[in-house]
């Protein structure tokens, strides 16, 4: 490697494309902060691509096919998710090992805790479904000079997938797109994996549903109770203390928007 240059696209021919697959494993959803709207993940990234300048012959070399090099020492796609929501990160993948074979194919697979912007809509919180994205393309490299597929795969792997105790994952479809942007004659693709989350209501509905059912039913007894009685008063004041508890415990969490969610629409009606 005494002549080979990282800072050259490693292709023989420079007005072909350098072809990049891109493959995603969703491991683990470690958070999804539904008020600033981000979803953190743990991903598996693996990147395969062919260096025209790093290719040997096996049988000079006691038939030697595969070595583990540093990755800062070859020619890296320079591919990072659009969507990032990490100020501190550029959603790079860290600095691991990539898997070299003699025939110039190179296998880069890096762990990464991607932070993604998200629009998370509540309307039917806590029964609420979401669809966030993550789009990966080249940050520099055109369609021209570096293309990116899938390798064959229609979605992320999902067969590590760890289960999170709020959020089901309910697939993570993927589609490439082509980009023409108004300042550029070249095409731009990326690829966009849609994670399909829905939410575990369980721990909503005993912690939060069924209480403010049951407070709302108590405020009708009210009528039941004499006039002059001090408890009726003290009752209607503890329902709307209780009621009102319950609504700011759900407007903490939710992100400010014009869509109210359903159990805050119940709150005001009560």
């Amino acid at each position: 490697m005494e002549n080979y240059s990282k800072a050259l696209r490693p292709v023989e021919d420079t007005d072909k494309a350098l072809n990049v697959t891109l493959q995603i494993t969703l491991s683990q959803i470690k958070d999804m902060d539904e008020r600033n709207q981000v979803l953190t993940t743990y991903l598996w990234v693996r990147q395969v691509w062919h260096d025209a300048y790093l290719r040997w012959d096996k049988d000079e070399y006691d038939g030697l096919e595969v070595i583990r090099i540093p990755s800062d020492l070859v020619w890296r796609p320079d591919i990072v998710l659009y969507n990032n929501a990490d100020e501190e990160d550029s959603s790079g993948p860290p600095d691991t090992n990539v898997v070299l074979r003699y025939t110039g194919e190179i296998t880069w697979d890096a762990p990464a805790i991607t932070k993604s912007t998200c629009v998370v809509d509540v309307s039917y919180f806590p029964f609420d479904s979401q669809q966030c994205n993550l789009t990966f393309g080249s940050w520099t490299y055109n369609g021209n000079q570096v293309d990116i597929n899938m390798g064959g795969m229609e979605s992320g792997d999902l067969s590590d997938f760890v289960e999170n105790v709020e959020w089901e994952c309910h697939g993570m479809p993927a589609v490439r797109n082509v980009i023409m942007y108004g300042c550029c004659s070249d095409p731009y693709p990326d690829i966009t994996y849609t994670v399909l989350l829905k939410r575990r209501s369980s721990f909503y509905i005993y912690n939060l549903l069924l209480p403010c059912f049951l407070i709302s039913f108590l405020a009708p007894l009210g009528f039941y109770l004499p006039a002059d009685s001090g408890e009726k008063v003290s009752l209607g004041v503890t329902v709307l203390l209780a009621l009102t508890v319950f609504q700011m415990m759900v407007a903490e969490s939710m992100p400010p928007s014009e869509s109210v969610p359903l159990i805050g629409e119940f709150g005001v009606e009560c």
